[in-house]
């Protein structure tokens, strides 16, 4: 009888193990707006005006400690342009090609130990760009990666990448090492409806991703629906969550020429963006619903509202701008948040004092 009761007491012990670890890594944690326990109206920002900065299809603008905008855009003859906000000099760099210190396309603009990576996915090629003693930035390195294909680059630290796998993968990360080889590919897709039907992939779970300043820890928040995963290098997978939409989302193979592309139903535009740091990550929400026969205007590919989360995914604050904005970054020593936002169908960078957000938090 001893021996039969503790039987039964290790069962049901296991099966509390496994259902927590279940729901600790499940998706059926959602938030909502009412989630934040502070919400805050971002106002009275100030324009940073430059003369001979020249803002043409902006795409991204990241914050650089020593006191730089560096500003992503499209389709212009040089893909980056470095505002120097204490002199502020204006340096363009990237030239439009495939050749040495070209790249077709700018995917993404991150800052590590005071370099600049840039991370052309078009020709699998990482720059990464470092400042000299009169305060401009040259080209320190370039290679390319291993990886076929991918969609985001993430550096973790000047050592190590992680990117989203290519699609078809059957792991959705691929880890790098310092000049683009593969360490190792991890992680599992999230979940859908008719999974049983349509193999998941980064294209249905296209991301955006950040990470702690150590590199330990990276969250990927997801463009199309409205999840988030956060993830440790070493354990994996820690927690899965999604809000405030809670989308059930189908995957439907639609034709395309010769072909066909996945796409996930309800067809949303949901977040965009990740900004660290030690504490806490924020993203940039849209909540945008496609509709048949309506095309989206820029406004409606932009930001109207911050969500803050700390590493254990808890929902902190919302900040709501008055401008929708393309892209926006935190120099986090000074409090001050920077948005490229979209005025009179033009772009503008606009500057704001976080004070009142922290002071409202506390």
């Amino acid at each position: 009888m001893g021996k039969r009761f503790g039987f039964v007491v290790f069962t049901l012990v296991e099966v509390v193990v496994l259902v927590s670890c279940t729901h600790r890594i499940g998706n059926d944690d959602i938030f909502n707006e009412e989630s934040f326990n502070t919400r805050i109206d971002l106002r009275d920002g100030r324009q940073v005006i430059v003369d001979d900065l020249l803002l043409g299809q902006p795409t991204l603008i990241r914050f650089h400690p020593d006191s730089y905008l560096v500003i992503e855009e499209f389709g212009t003859p040089r893909l980056i342009k470095i505002l120097d906000l204490k002199t502020g000099k204006v340096q363009e760099l990237i030239q439009r090609g495939r050749g040495p210190g070209e790249m077709l396309v700018s995917w993404g603009v991150e800052i590590i130990d005071r370099d600049i990576f840039l991370f052309c996915g078009q020709l699998r090629k990482i720059i990464i760009l470092s400042q000299t003693d009169d305060r401009t930035f040259i080209i320190d390195d370039e290679f390319y990666i291993e990886e076929k294909q991918t969609q985001r680059l993430h550096p973790l630290s000047r050592n190590m990448y992680v990117c989203l796998s290519s699609i078809g993968d059957e792991r959705r990360f691929t880890l790098l090492d310092g000049k683009g080889k593969i360490i190792k590919k991890f992680g599992e897709y999230p979940p859908f409806i008719n999974n049983d039907e349509i193999k998941a992939d980064n294209d249905i779970f296209f991301s955006s991703l950040g990470s702690t300043p150590d590199g330990k820890r990276f969250a990927a928040v997801c463009s199309k629906t409205d999840l988030f995963e956060l993830y440790d290098i070493e354990k994996g997978l820690l927690k899965r969550f999604q809000g405030p939409l809670g989308l059930k989302i189908s995957v439907e193979a639609q034709s395309v020429g010769t072909g066909f592309m996945l796409k996930p139903q309800p067809h949303y535009t949901t977040y965009h963006h990740v900004i660290t740091n030690e504490n806490e990550f924020w993203t940039g929400y849209i909540g945008y619903r496609f509709q048949k026969g309506k095309n989206q205007t820029l406004e409606e590919q932009c930001t109207k509202k911050l969500f803050c989360f700390d590493w254990q995914g808890t929902p902190l604050r919302m900040v709501l701008l008055e401008f929708p904005a393309i892209s926006f970054d935190i120099d986090w020593r000074n409090r001050i948040l920077y948005a490229l936002e979209i005025r009179d169908k033009s772009a503008f960078i606009f500057e704001y004092s976080m004070d009142k957000i922290y002071n409202e938090a506390n």
